[in-house]
């Protein structure tokens, strides 16, 4: 069995100018060359694979199925909004819980302001004044002072006084009701 004749297969070339090397080149080269026997022998048993086979079977491509990839991006793109619905809600939740931490803030810094001047105000003289009056102390006198000179010796500058307590406070049990006539 003889294996089919190799055919130049192509185009022909166009005659133009620069063609002419070209036709001279492929007329040198004998119409049909002569095959080593081993290539005789693989175009031979080449061909009785094509002639056993019957007609040739091409295969058709195979299309990958859609669904599962569909349905794959279909559930990230939920998850992916369930995602950010979670956080939308979360960040709305934080700002509620920062408006209400800002105006309890604001509530104790009134308060602690309010604490500052009662204290200011507790400690001005005037009302240190009055409650010790409430408690029975009286104002001093005219106090004496020290003062220490270079040489070592101390001198004392004013007289010292004593005060007169106030007389105590008459309260209703002190006072005896006038007896009664018989």
């Amino acid at each position: 069995m003889t294996a089919p004749a190799r055919t130049g297969g192509g185009v022909p070339p166009v005659p133009t100018k620069s063609a002419r090397p070209r036709e001279r080149a492929l007329k040198a080269v004998p119409a049909e060359r002569r095959r080593s026997p081993a290539a005789e022998r693989a175009y031979a048993r080449r061909a009785q694979r094509t002639s056993s086979r019957g007609p040739a079977v091409t295969r058709q491509p195979v299309v990958a199925p859609k669904a599962p990839f569909v349905v794959m991006v279909m559930v990230v793109l939920g998850v992916g909004i369930a995602a950010i619905m979670w956080l939308s809600t979360q960040a709305a939740a934080d700002s509620y819980r920062l408006q209400d931490a800002r105006a309890e803030e604001t509530r104790l810094a009134r308060q602690v302001e309010q604490l500052r001047q009662d204290v200011a105000l507790a400690e001005s003289p005037l009302k240190l004044a009055e409650a010790a009056a409430k408690l029975g102390l009286i104002p001093a006198g005219d106090p004496a002072r020290l003062r220490q000179l270079p040489d070592g010796t101390i001198e004392v500058y004013g007289k010292p006084s004593a005060v007169q307590p106030p007389p105590p406070p008459t309260t209703p049990a002190d006072q005896q009701p006038p007896p009664e006539a018989p």
